[in-house]
């Protein structure tokens, strides 16, 4: 991945490639970002310039390019939870490796894919090398939103946030990758700005069995609870790709309802209040909130608030 292949963020990527040309480069940065708006992809170009034998150049097939675009390269390593957080023995280890020189070029890069998951005593562990680090050692940490990260780790980071993207820009990137004009608008128009959700509605990307919002319509509260309790033990971001798809499916269908003469005020009204309560379980699952809480209160604001089906 290159940044010329990135869809959006125009200001960041020249920011960023203005540092590198500059060869001003910090090291720490901070990425946030809503799901799917492309903080990873960004993270991973900008490391690609970092780690690049021959200077970042976008089709190089350098040794250090290929092994990152196969996910081997030996001086890029992704810190990820152990569990339901990254702990203090994992930033030991970290510590010593960063201490080691780099085997290919001059850069290793640390990648925390999951910044938000940092314990307050796991960030306070390594405060002293991130601040100091070993010549040619870089952080780059990924979160949604800037208070789920400690002060502590802001302050020593360059922080970029990254911002939806206009339809204007997600409608040709998604015909350039094979959907056809009507499908590529129909999807930019639910992705709110994000292309990950323009580009995954309605595919079983998320290690999750299929579950159309419809049918959750149609179960009984009994039934929603023991899905809330499965659902709880899956993958949190598997089940947060699920809510945004149950939600590209609510958005989809109020726009045909907008759009048909019978459309009733009262339905409308019904189905924005789940839209708003779907966009707050998105963002608390974002949040680190317990997914089988979140579950549950959308579950039974459903089955409380709803009077019509969701294709009535």
């Amino acid at each position: 991945m290159a940044f010329s292949d990135i869809i959006g963020h125009k200001e960041v990527i020249k920011a960023l490639s203005s540092a590198l040309a500059d060869a001003k480069t910090g090291h720490a940065y901070l990425f946030l970002g809503p799901a799917g708006v492309g903080k990873k992809t960004l993270a991973r170009a900008f490391a690609k310039q970092l780690l690049c034998l021959e200077q970042g150049a976008d089709s190089c097939s350098c040794r250090s390019c290929q092994q990152l675009n196969i996910g081997l390269h030996p001086d890029w390593v992704t810190i990820v939870p152990s569990g339901n957080s990254i702990k203090i023995d994992q930033l030991r280890d970290m510590q010593h490796s960063a201490y080691l020189r780099p085997i290919i070029g001059t850069h290793k890069i640390f990648f925390f894919s999951e910044a938000d998951q940092l314990t307050e005593a796991a960030a306070n562990s390594f405060l002293k090398i991130l601040e100091e680090p070993p010549s040619g050692v870089i952080f780059l940490f990924i979160a949604v939103r800037a208070d789920n990260i400690l002060p502590t780790i802001r302050s020593r980071c360059q922080v970029y946030q990254l911002f939806p993207v206009s339809s204007e820009e997600i409608i040709p990137w998604l015909t350039e990758k094979g959907f056809t004009d009507e499908e590529a608008i129909r999807r930019a128009q639910v992705a709110e700005g994000i292309p990950g959700a323009a580009l995954s509605q309605g595919e079983d990307s998320s290690g999750i069995a299929p579950i159309k919002l419809a049918e959750i319509w149609d179960r009984d509260l009994l039934e929603l609870l023991k899905l809330a309790n499965e659902l709880e033990k899956k993958d949190r971001r598997e089940v947060s790709n699920l809510m945004q798809e149950w939600q590209a499916e609510l958005r989809i269908n109020m726009i045909r309802k907008a759009k048909s003469a019978q459309r009733s005020s009262e339905k409308m009204a019904e189905q924005l209040f789940f839209s708003e309560k779907l966009t707050q379980a998105i963002h608390m699952a974002e949040s680190n909130v317990n997914v089988r809480l979140i579950l549950e209160e959308f579950f039974i604001a459903l089955k409380v608030h709803a009077k019509y089906t969701l294709n009535d």
